[in-house]
């Protein structure tokens, strides 16, 4: 007898789709067959003809929790993981925060048990993130990290001194010595990618031309910015041995980077963010336009064709929200191209987004959306197949997709623990129906049935790829 009994519905996978009935026993996926062919006989029988069973969503990079400075506060991973389901996502991957002589296993445990005392409603991993001058002691501690369930670490080639979001800048020889500890450990390193030298001068010159109002931030940290980081830390992953999962891939140039580097069979993968694929730095003209504003700033139409291309190619291999969700009035404290917050308010838009610019406007293919948001983070995160597939054996998370909705955002239908939305007025096709999290029910009917459950620590083993010319 099964607990759970999903009919009729087309299951897709990222390998492809088909018809099928699925059951749940135990918060595990117990069998994938034929309509009809399972027996009815379960606790709950749910009907979904007509819809799309998917994996449930795999975000794999998100802030909650995390305090920068004043204005970049982001919102509790209670509020966060309540809108991740309702937007689909079942897992979601923080971030603990480790800086100068502090300890990163101290860190690590600190942001763990921060969220369990603040019970998020999905599943959740961890990436460790290194800042400032890391001493050899911390170096060290990279092992037991990746031993202890948290295979991935992230460091920034920006945001020194007092940035708008803090002092986050490590220089490329600890990058290099972060990385040479993860190529041994059998990790991968995540790196925001724009150079601050060049960050300066673009700032600097702006004051000089008295052009550095906020809604110039793009042109602060211009295309070159990014690329020249990318190709510095691409170098410095092939030396190393290590793995480099680039953050948040913004323009045009980045791309051709990665691109460059892949064509070398260097393991070197690229993350979108949904919110570059729909708004680009013409935003910024905008009555409010830093509200927009993520870091790396938007880019031009062509450089989010190119974003696009390379989503569909396989070029970039996932899509995430950076979700680092703050009010309205911190969002637009920062006036000028130095001091303008970052953040954005996506965990809960990012498959909607995703499958109505991508899927409805054949961009994307039904299979290459559900490898982007769920199968290709949990891979390369190493949660999968637990996460990001519908096969036995695989946790019961599912969501129940309906292709057939329209609707409109409107911020109260959203869940964050935000007063504003990019996405407000936007239509949208497609929307999550039911979510379930370990077969059990989070959200049903666009509604919330959630009391009582918790999400649970998903520990991360190695990552991998499914391309084996680009992986070890």
């Amino acid at each position: 007898m099964f607990d759970l009994l999903l009919t009729g519905g087309t299951v897709v996978n990222h390998w492809g789709s088909v018809r099928a009935d699925v059951g749940v026993l135990g918060g595990k996926i117990a069998a994938v067959a034929a309509p009809g062919a399972l027996t009815t006989d379960a606790a709950v029988v749910t009907d979904a003809t007509g819809m799309y069973v998917l994996p449930g969503g795999v975000d794999a990079h998100v802030h909650f929790d995390l305090s920068l400075t004043d204005a970049m506060s982001a919102q509790s991973s209670a509020r966060g993981s309540r809108a991740a389901a309702f937007g689909g996502t079942t897992t979601f991957l923080d971030f603990s925060l480790q800086h100068d002589d502090e300890s990163l296993i101290g860190s690590i445990e600190d942001k763990l048990a921060a969220l369990k005392t603040q019970a998020p409603v999905v599943d959740y991993g961890l990436h460790a993130m290194v800042t400032g001058d890391v001493p050899f002691a911390v170096m060290d501690e990279v092992a037991d990290a990746i031993s202890g369930g948290v295979s991935s670490i992230k460091m920034f080639t920006t945001f020194s001194g007092a940035s708008a979001s803090g002092d986050l800048f490590s220089d490329d020889g600890r990058i290099w010595g972060v990385m040479q500890s993860a190529a041994r450990h059998g990790g991968i390193v995540m790196v925001h990618c724009e150079d601050d030298c060049l960050i300066r001068y673009h700032v600097q010159r702006l004051y000089a031309q008295g052009e550095q109002n906020g809604r110039n931030i793009h042109r602060a940290r211009p295309e070159i910015v990014e690329e020249a980081a990318i190709r510095r830390m691409i170098l410095l992953s092939e030396r190393s041995g290590s793995p480099l999962y680039v953050v948040h891939v913004s323009s045009e140039l980045g791309i051709a980077a990665i691109a460059d580097a892949r064509a070398r069979h260097a393991p070197v993968f690229g993350e979108v963010l949904h919110n570059y694929l729909v708004f680009t730095s013409e935003d910024y003209a905008r009555e409010d336009g830093t509200l927009y504003h993520n870091y790396p700033p938007l880019k031009k139409p062509a450089d989010q064709a190119a974003l696009w291309r390379s989503l569909r190619d396989g070029s970039l291999d996932t899509v995430a929200s950076d979700d680092f969700t703050i009010p309205r009035a911190a969002k637009l404290s920062g006036q000028v191209v130095d001091n303008v917050p970052g953040g954005h308010n996506g965990i809960e838009t990012r498959l909607n987004v995703l499958f109505s610019e991508g899927v409805c406007e054949g961009k994307l293919s039904l299979e290459r959306f559900v490898e982007l948001a769920s199968a290709a983070p949990a891979r390369l995160f190493g949660i999968y197949p637990r996460k990001g597939a519908v096969t036995v054996g695989s946790d019961a998370d599912l969501i129940v997709f309906d292709p057939a909705a329209e609707w409109i955002v409107s911020l109260d239908q959203l869940h964050s623990d935000c007063d504003y939305s990019i996405w407000e007025g936007r239509t949208l096709h497609g929307r999550v129906r039911s979510t379930y999290l370990r077969g059990r029910p989070l959200i049903l009917d666009s509604k919330w049935v959630g009391d009582g459950v918790t999400g649970e620590f998903v520990p991360a083993g190695h990552p991998s790829s499914s391309d084996s010319s680009n992986w070890r």
